[in-house]
């Protein structure tokens, strides 16, 4: 039986607290296993099995890219347009895919907002407002994700040594 890889991660934070910790008495080096368990920690929700922060990232990208594509659909305006990523993710991909798609994907999002800022005096002043709260909304969920899938710091048990 395989487990994965989040509970491998448990696993060793588990042991790290109930074996090692237990059996240390200098401040130092107890902060230095506090420092491995939040490193496993990070681990655990970014590691190559952990495709799922990236498939919201990727989701709420998509939103924002096809909701630009809609609004300019039909415009003289929309030649300029820097080119977008298309297409719908397959259910099983690679990871560095993934990674390489959120990337483009975010470019393009950088090059629309630099092609909007140019072109804003051409475009209806509400069509130009549209497309920067479809971006804006797409970078903020972003980092709500990262946020979200980031474990919270061990620093003060790192400092102190100590759980408590």
């Amino acid at each position: 039986m395989n487990n994965s890889f989040a509970r491998l991660i448990d696993g060793m934070n588990a042991t790290l607290r109930s074996e090692v910790l237990s059996r240390l008495d200098d401040e130092f080096a107890r902060g230095q296993v506090f420092g491995v368990i939040n490193l496993l920690n990070t681990f655990k929700v970014r590691a190559d099995w952990s495709a799922g922060f990236l498939l919201e990232q990727l989701a709420v990208q998509r939103i924002a890219l096809d909701g630009v594509a809609a609004l300019m659909q039909g415009r003289p305006e929309a030649a300029s347009l820097p080119a977008l990523p298309t297409g719908a993710m397959p259910a099983a991909v690679p990871i560095a895919e993934l990674l390489a798609q959120r990337d483009s994907a975010n470019r393009a999002i950088g090059d629309l907002l630099g092609w909007l800022d140019a072109q804003r005096a051409q475009l209806p002043a509400q069509v130009a407002a549209d497309i920067e709260q479809l971006l804006r909304t797409a970078m903020r969920s972003e980092l709500a994700i990262e946020l979200k899938n980031s474990p919270r710091p061990l620093f003060a048990e790192m400092s102190s040594g100590s759980e408590d």
